[in-house]
């Protein structure tokens, strides 16, 4: 799978490249929703795994977008906001599956496929 990775957290992006590129994917990432829009303009993406807060915007906007722009893409929110409300909020907004942080890497992979 081709799949964007969206969170602030240099170490998370780090961790989970590593991790979803030895399972056999493709991992670009980026740390904010400008750069994550820059990407989906010029590359496809089969899933798209995102935090919620982000430094510039919000992950439930950015999922919106890839939505409007990738239409079969599977998202996943990767996010610290686990009360029910952000998980409605967040399954509304377009995301397939909320995880809530920490979560077990392994989750994310098996979710994926």
């Amino acid at each position: 799978m081709d799949i964007l990775f969206v969170d602030d957290s240099q170490e998370s992006c780090v961790l989970f490249s590593k991790l979803l590129t030895s399972g056999g994917h493709r991992v670009a990432s980026a740390s904010s929703v400008g750069e994550a829009l820059q990407l989906l303009s010029c590359l496809r993406f089969d899933a798209l795994v995102s935090d919620i807060a982000l430094p510039d915007g919000s992950g439930l906007e950015l999922v919106a977008e890839a939505k409007k722009r990738q239409r079969f893409i599977k998202a996943v929110a990767l996010t610290g906001l686990g009360q029910p409300e952000d998980r409605e909020r967040g399954l509304r907004a377009g995301f397939d599956e909320y995880l809530t942080k920490p979560i077990d890497p392994y989750q994310l992979c098996a979710m994926l496929e």
